[in-house]
């Protein structure tokens, strides 16, 4: 007291004092207890004139506190943040039972799974948070806690200063040394300072993290019976956020802090600052799943209070973080989001770090919850643009928290922002693909993909954008010559998936080497996502190695290799093979952990749609599995009828309606028999879309031509020459209800299949060859019967060739109208006999060894449905395999003569 008298009275050097002062010789309590109100605003008063005076700001507000708390001393430490912007606080932080630290230390930069894709998956995406700065005391010998005893050790306990504590293991045993003083004593704040020094150190990089769960555990025992008298939201959250950032959730505590947050309607929330509110956020934001309904009450009262701050009370690292935690939480409060964003969007301090984590974190919950900022997107949009000019200029800066500059991960965490949310503006998306570029030689290969991935989903094609995409792609071919294994699969895959989407010119380097890398490594690490996705993209590019394809269906049917797969990574893969011709064992559905008697509530229309057309291409069929896909197709078209607005969008599509019903027939007569009353529904559902979208879109010539042949499917088994009549013949009278008029259903399925055969002139060289041989066998008539009438038609050709059934005529693509399609050629044989020859090359047939001389579905049910015109083996076929083994025009004739059976 003497001492501080005498400051008091000379405070010209009184500063000199106290900064002389041999702080470990005197303990808090001796120096802070006379340190009243009136004489910290008296000692700041005689220093007027030189610099302000914030002390007179918080007097009211302190001196109430600490009236409606008598006894207490913690009320100086909850606005200790106000007196540490002030000339007097490096004063204050000599003694090292003060310090000012952050509360809330940057987010460790984290990797977060994506989504996308192809179907998508969707791109792995990082975020960081930034620091927070806040006074914490490390410990505080005497004053009062909050209701619940001393505060501090009794006389003569020795003073522990665990700031200066730089060993995790010192720090764990001074710790468990002296918990049991602390817990004697009520020392919530000792005990809340040995939290945060355990999150400092064992967050630290390298550090012994298996020294922490034990002196957790003990803190957590000591602290938990204080919990239901803590008299403030910072008692709570300083440990809460300690275990969240430690990944400590075990035992009772952190359910404690949150019912203690949430009491009383979240009372200590209301007089919380913003940076614990943003500090509760974070934290929930990382809790198990568990924990998240324990903190509903909190999380409630902490947004009404965001709500009413002003940008002044709140800074934008507060801001930008509430926003991602928002996002993690996929917690959509429309005024909160739009409160945050507009004091962000004010805040002239704004650092890079916290426009870009609010950029992205928008783009999240636009994706995840539906949220959709308007006005507020293109203010941040505004800000960011003000900031990117000046990146080029400062990219000799050595120091990445440059708060003027962003660094290479911001600017792509930004394009995928941008991405989620649908925001293509040319000169935002340019601009952050050029300074990416510029900033290549710092970025890594998750953000040069991530960057790939997010122009590829904007669909960016202007002149200015293709130069800097461009430009990344010939950054990642560098890379993947130099430096493979830094790319994760992740990376791969999404890169595969932007390169189909954005089809680079010479693609087809890239798109070979990144093959190549995923075969290399054997898929090794590959989620069931990134595995369809990069199947997708080169199927999709026409990459046709079968090796390639036979070593991603060996890793998917690796035990658990497939496990927690969605029914979208499984449709990718499946339309993936199909494409390519690859038919996969048919152990392969066990392996992909797919429900087969119901996929589940998660299939949508597309991924049942596009299943079944897989299934149907490759020549397969699985009776549960097919009545699942068939049946969730009739629940979402059931869903659609009743319900109006957004949630109709999960019903089928008419391309999807279309597709389904052309892989039932596909699949044969015996399949739509079995699954008869599934298919009556998606009839129906056809017939009633087509009379309320008369004269609109509506389905398209290709889908229209697809239910020209499901009907023609129908026709032949209700008839009886395919399967039974029971319960069919119904089905063949739905879509040819109305079949007079000129608008019906029906003729617009005929008009498009023959729209479709006519756009269809393509002759291979494979069949001119063949119509060339065959022409060889046609030999002349006798008598004045079909030879004189053979002789005055065009298309007939006529040459020597001897044989015991003369060949009358061929007619190269033929039009059968019954069907409204073509057949490659018709041979006319002595007697009336009709052939139909189609020549088959490498597309009518599976791909991958063993099954490359087995037809696929649609060529099957092609020759199904000629048959029913030429009648049974009046259809043959010339495979390419077969015919380019054969030798010589003696060979090649006599192949033929035998295959039209010419020869008795």
């Amino acid at each position: 007291m003497l001492f501080w008298r005498t400051c008091k009275r000379h405070a010209s050097v009184r500063l000199t004092h106290i900064l002389a002062l041999r702080h470990d010789s005197y303990s808090v309590q001796s120096v802070l207890q006379p340190l009243t109100l009136s004489s910290l605003n008296g000692f700041a008063d005689e220093a007027s004139s030189a610099v302000p005076n914030p002390w007179s700001q918080h007097h009211a507000a302190l001196s109430a506190r600490k009236a409606s708390e008598p006894g207490r001393e913690s009320w100086l430490c909850n606005h200790f943040h106000a007196i540490s912007a002030h000339p007097f606080a490096p004063v204050l932080a000599r003694f090292k039972h003060v310090r000012a630290a952050p509360l809330a230390p940057a987010a460790a930069a984290a990797k977060e799974p994506v989504e996308h894709g192809a179907g998508r998956r969707r791109g792995g995406r990082r975020e960081a948070g930034g620091q927070n700065s806040n006074l914490q005391w490390d410990r505080q010998d005497g004053g009062r806690g909050r209701g619940h005893g001393r505060c501090g050790p009794s006389r003569g306990t020795r003073t522990v200063v665990l700031r200066d504590i730089a060993d995790l293991r010192t720090l764990v045993e001074v710790v468990e040394e002296e918990a049991p003083a602390w817990v004697a004593a009520g020392d919530v704040v000792s005990l809340r300072a040995a939290f945060s020094a355990l999150a400092r150190l064992g967050s630290r990089p390298g550090a012994n993290t298996r020294l922490l769960p034990r002196a957790l555990t003990t803190l957590a025992a000591a602290y938990l019976p204080l919990v239901p008298v803590l008299g403030d939201a910072f008692s709570c959250v300083a440990p809460l956020y300690s275990c969240a950032k430690l990944g400590f959730w075990e035992g009772q505590l952190p359910a404690a802090l949150l019912e203690r947050l949430g009491r009383d309607g979240g009372e200590l929330m209301q007089r919380a600052n913003g940076q614990g509110h943003s500090n509760l956020w974070w934290s929930v934001s990382a809790a198990p799943q568990h924990l998240i309904p324990l903190a509903g009450s909190a999380l409630n009262a902490s947004a009404v209070c965001l709500e009413q701050m002003r940008p002044s009370e709140l800074d934008a690292q507060a801001c930008s973080n509430i926003l991602l935690a928002c996002a993690r939480l996929q917690h959509r409060h429309d005024p909160l989001l739009h409160h945050l964003t507009a004091c962000l969007v004010q805040l002239p301090d704004a650092k890079c770090q916290n426009l870009a984590n609010t950029l992205y974190a928008l783009g999240k919950l636009a994706e995840e919850c539906g949220y959709r900022p308007q006005q507020d997107l293109r203010s941040l949009a505004d800000r960011v643009l003000e900031r990117l000019p000046q990146q080029r200029d400062r990219q000799h800066e050595e120091n990445r928290g440059y708060q003027g500059q962003f660094i290479p991960q911001e600017l792509s965490n930004m394009l995928l922002g941008c991405a989620k949310l649908g925001f293509s503006d040319p000169n935002l998306v340019h601009s952050l693909a050029t300074a990416l570029v510029d900033s290549s030689q710092r970025t890594n290969e998750q953000d040069v993909a991530n960057a790939l991935y997010a122009l590829a989903v904007l669909g960016c094609t202007g002149p200015k954008t293709t130069l800097a995409m461009t430009q990344l792609f010939a950054e990642v071919q560098r890379r993947l010559h130099i430096t493979p294994t830094r790319f994760v699969p992740q990376d791969l895959s999404n890169l595969l998936w932007a390169l189909e989407r954005l089809r680079p010119e010479g693609q087809e380097a890239l798109m070979e080497a990144l093959a190549a890398e995923c075969r290399r490594r054997q898929f090794a690490g590959f989620k069931p996502q990134e595995l369809s996705n990069a199947a997708w993209a080169l199927a999709r590019m026409g990459f046709s190695d079968q090796g390639w394809y036979e070593a991603l269906v060996a890793a998917v049917m690796a035990p658990g290799a497939m496990r927690g797969a969605k029914p979208q990574d499984c449709a990718n893969l499946w339309y993936a093979l199909a494409l390519v011709r690859h038919r996969p064992p048919g152990s392969l559905m066990e392996a992909m952990a797919w429900d087969k008697q119901r996929p589940g509530p998660l299939a949508n229309s597309q991924n049942c749609s596009n299943l079944l057309w897989s299934l149907a291409t490759l020549g397969l069929y699985h009776e549960q599995l097919v009545e699942g896909l068939v049946g969730r197709l009739g629940e979402l078209t059931a869903r659609k009828q009743q319900e109006e607005g957004e949630a109709s969008r999960e019903g089928p599509t008419n391309q999807n309606l279309a597709n389904s019903l052309w892989a039932l027939a596909v699949m044969g007569p015996q399949v739509l028999s079995r699954h008869s009353s599934l298919v009556e529904g998606l009839l129906r559902e056809v017939v009633r879309r087509w009379e309320q979208q008369q004269g609109q879109v509506g389905f398209t010539q290709e889908g229209l031509a697809q239910l020209w042949q499901v009907q023609l499917e129908l026709q032949h088994v209700s008839r009886g020459r395919g399967g039974s009549r029971k319960g069919l013949s119904r089905l063949e009278l739905i879509l040819a209800g109305g079949a007079g008029s000129q608008s019906s259903l029906l003729g617009a399925m005929r008009r498009a299949a023959s729209r479709e055969e006519r756009l269809d002139p393509h002759i291979s060289k494979l069949q001119q060859t063949v119509v060339k041989a065959i022409q060889q066998l046609l030999q002349p008539a006798t008598g004045d019967g079909d030879g004189a009438r053979h002789a005055d038609d065009g298309n007939r050709t006529r040459s020597p060739f001897s044989s015991s059934r003369p060949l009358l005529a061929i007619l190269p693509e033929h039009p059968v109208e019954e069907l409204c399609c073509r057949v490659d050629v018709v041979v006319e044989v002595a007697g009336g006999k009709r052939v139909a020859v189609e020549v088959d090359g490498p597309s009518h047939f599976l791909a991958n060894h063993p099954h490359t001389r087995t037809k696929n579905g649609p060529t099957q049910l092609r020759d199904r449905q000629l048959e029913w015109v030429f009648r049974a083996g009046n259809v043959v076929s010339v495979p390419y395999w077969e015919w380019n083994k054969l030798k010589g025009r003696e060979g090649r004739l006599t192949y033929l003569s035998q295959l039209l059976g010419l020869q008795q």
